[in-house]
């Protein structure tokens, strides 16, 4: 009895490897007929779905494509993310035939306008001014040196986090190693100096802003600056 149900199990499990095999290799098999392309979070901007789906058929030809393994997947992923207006490329495939491509863009957060212009994202990645897509974000004026990159990314990520300064900010630049910043509704430029203190600098801006903005006899100010300690400077 013993015997039997041993050789029973042992013929189940011996189908269910040769399944398991044919299934593989009839996978390994399949061909893919239709791409799916999704942008994450948003509506694609710089590019589109027509546009990514010419870059893949660029490297891998017409369509159908046999997709053997991951590693192909993967190539393409890197492929992809080598395209300068791509922060991040997912792929999979289905049973049914279908590659699912999934495309995560960079997000502009600043137009470095120097010899060459060109945007950078929150990572401090540049990319290229786009004829397609002219996102509305804040303008660096000049050159930016390497080495006032992290400091023009403090800034910037610490304006955003208000939503005052967020809607306000317009122009950045570096004189003499001290930052200045332009807002939409005011006429002052404002001297930052270093990032040192950014927050206690930017509180005081603010209630200089709503000051001017609730005086009636308010004097016209060319600089406001806030450099100095517990101060607000104008001129």
């Amino acid at each position: 009895m013993k015997f039997k149900n041993h050789l029973f199990f042992g013929l189940i499990f011996s189908m269910l490897i040769l399944l398991s095999a044919f299934a593989y290799h009839k996978n390994n098999q399949r061909k893919i007929e239709q791409i799916n392309i999704d942008f994450k979070n948003d509506r694609s901007k710089f590019l589109s779905p027509s546009v990514v789906n010419k870059l893949l058929i660029q490297i891998k030809g017409e369509l159908p494509w046999e997709i053997k393994d991951s590693l192909a997947l993967n190539m393409l992923e890197t492929f992809l993310e080598n395209n300068p207006y791509i922060h991040n490329a997912e792929i999979f495939s289905f049973l049914d035939g279908t590659l699912g491509v999934n495309i995560q863009e960079k997000k502009p957060l600043v137009c470095v306008q120097g010899k060459t212009g060109y945007y950078m994202d929150d990572f401090g990645s540049k990319f290229p001014i786009s004829k397609s897509y002219k996102p509305i974000v804040p303008v660096y004026e000049g050159e930016l040196e390497e080495h006032q990159k992290n400091e023009l990314l403090m800034l910037m990520n610490a304006l955003n986090q208000d939503p005052f300064f967020k809607r306000e900010l317009k122009t950045i630049y570096h004189k003499s190693n001290t930052l200045f910043i332009g807002l939409k509704s005011y006429d002052f430029e404002v001297e930052m100096g270093s990032i040192n203190k950014l927050n206690d600098k930017l509180a005081r801006l603010k209630v200089f802003c709503a000051y001017q903005d609730n005086n009636e006899l308010k004097k016209k100010y060319r600089l406001i600056s806030l450099k100095f300690k517990n101060q607000i400077v104008g001129s």
